[in-house]
């Protein structure tokens, strides 16, 4: 499995992974994690984010609109998410190496799979970065070749497609287990967000602070509600997330929206009542 536990220095323990209320807050905070690790020495990472829907993109990889949506039949796939998750990387490399647009490229790896690479330039060969888009285990070969490019040079993989060793096939495990898992890969920044128990969680980490878990309680709510004190040393798995949420929060959600139905409907029945009344009056 790949490293998600993290060390919590001292200098930074008493701070608190921020809950990203837009992309480029998003993408700040990661270069900002991104950029602490490497200065730790930490030149394999790992960085998941959520990838921002944009309605924007109608062509992707070449792809022609009789594909489906941006190419890919399934909504959010891969293929609609790929130019959005590019830019993404793009803008952290280019914040974490500070080096300018012109310095940074890209490429496509592997089009089928929605795979791609961009290097940064940095002010000296040994600041130099890269980082994968959506590498997957299909892909062996490419991060293999990568890993000996960048050497002892900063590489992150952004939403990697894999988690465990069992995910490769059993012809490609050694491979993977050489090029990927023994390399010493650290989740150094992480956004996620999934349902538990109906409920909207949130997930944040942050190198060098840990992690945070959310819960919104609202389809309308912007902040998330902490589910702990603090941070947490590793990611939480699903069922300590449950247990926290009906501890604290144990009226479900849909039991909440129809007590506040009920309520406004009370409330508009009332209205109506008073409006039947001054026209009776009339």
């Amino acid at each position: 499995m790949l490293a998600c536990v993290l060390s919590l220095p001292t200098a930074a323990a008493s701070l608190l992974p921020l809950l990203p209320t837009s992309p480029d807050e998003m993408v700040h905070r990661a270069a900002l994690s991104v950029g602490r690790a490497s200065q730790d020495g930490v030149l394999r990472q790992v960085v998941k984010v959520i990838i921002p829907v944009d309605p924007r993109a109608n062509q992707v990889l070449g792809a022609s609109a009789s594909m489906g949506v941006n190419g890919d039949p399934r909504a959010g796939g891969l293929m609609q998410q790929f130019p959005i998750a590019m830019a993404l990387g793009r803008s952290i490399l280019q914040r974490v190496t500070g080096s300018h647009h012109s310095a940074i490229t890209d490429l496509v790896l592997d089009a089928d799979d929605s795979c791609g690479l961009i290097l940064a330039q940095g002010a000296t060969p040994d600041q130099d970065s890269a980082c994968m888009v959506f590498p997957g285990c299909n892909q062996i070969d490419h991060l293999e070749h990568v890993d000996m490019m960048t050497s002892r040079r900063l590489l992150c993989l952004v939403n990697p497609q894999f988690k465990y060793i069992d995910d490769f096939n059993m012809w490609e495990r050694g491979r993977a287990q050489a090029v990927i898992f023994d390399r010493g890969y650290e989740m150094t920044y992480a956004f996620e967000q999934f349902a538990c128990r109906g409920e909207d969680v949130k997930l944040v980490c942050e190198y060098g602070m840990g992690w945070r878990a959310f819960v919104l309680l609202d389809d309308k709510a912007t902040e998330g509600v902490p589910l702990h004190e603090g941070c947490l040393p590793e990611r939480p798995d699903y069922y300590w997330l449950e247990a926290q949420i009906n501890q604290q929060h144990p009226e479900p959600r849909w039991s909440r929206v129809l007590r506040q139905g009920s309520k406004k409907r009370s409330k508009d029945d009332g209205k109506r009542f008073l409006q039947r009344g001054d026209n009776e009056d009339d």
